[in-house]
């Protein structure tokens, strides 16, 4: 039977940690039930009893490592907070790159799910929707920075700003994971500083 609800959680915790790892480790291709109770030592018939199959795990895990991902933007948001709007999306654009060496282990299991998301339709779908949302904290910061500067975006909406950002953002994830070795953050926050410092309102 199982446990008391916390104690279930907690254990459903374990294995989705250890799941990380052993997709960091082996890529999600190599992930398999036995290697994840192992990894969170475990019996196999525990970690089946909290997801039933390896489908679960893997759609659980996503879940985790989308909102993880949704949570350090959160967090990025509100550290980046100035009341000069380009000021608060230089600042927020500088934490989403400098935290990206740290967390390259996530950022390369997301793109994993990414390329797995070309073949299963759930999959895309659940990544699809994780980015508009992490587009739409992005645009509320470029939202403020677009009205505070009226006519120095040529017709540029606060959405189409967030885009371009965050295309910045994702290109410099995809460096930090093929290249880390190369992967120089004062370098890019060079260009950051240059891209929005290129924004001039009309005079």
């Amino acid at each position: 039977m199982p446990g008391p609800k916390a104690p279930e959680e907690e254990r459903k915790e374990q294995i989705l940690e250890a799941a990380q790892r052993v997709a960091a480790a082996e890529t999600l291709a190599g992930l398999t039930i036995r290697r994840v109770a192992e990894a969170a030592g475990l019996s196999v018939g525990l970690v089946l009893f909290h997801f039933k199959s390896k489908e679960r795990l893997l759609m659980s895990l996503l879940d985790r490592v989308l909102e993880e991902t949704l949570a350090e933007m959160e967090s990025s948001r509100e550290a980046a907070r100035d009341p000069v709007p380009r000021e608060m999306l230089r600042n927020l654009l500088r934490r989403e790159i400098e935290r990206l060496p740290a967390e390259r282990e996530r950022v390369e299991l997301f793109y994993d799910y990414w390329v797995m998301g070309t073949r299963q339709p759930e999959i895309r779908a659940r990544v699809r929707a994780s980015l508009e949302r992490y587009r739409r904290l992005v645009a509320e910061v470029t939202g403020h920075m677009v009205a505070s500067e009226p006519g120095a975006f040529g017709g540029m909406t606060a959405e189409g700003l967030a885009a371009i950002m965050v295309s910045f953002i994702e290109g410099c994830a995809l460096q930090a994971v093929i290249d880390p070795a190369s992967f120089d953050v004062a370098a890019y926050m060079e260009n950051v500083d240059a891209l929005i410092d290129s924004i001039r309102s009309p005079v």
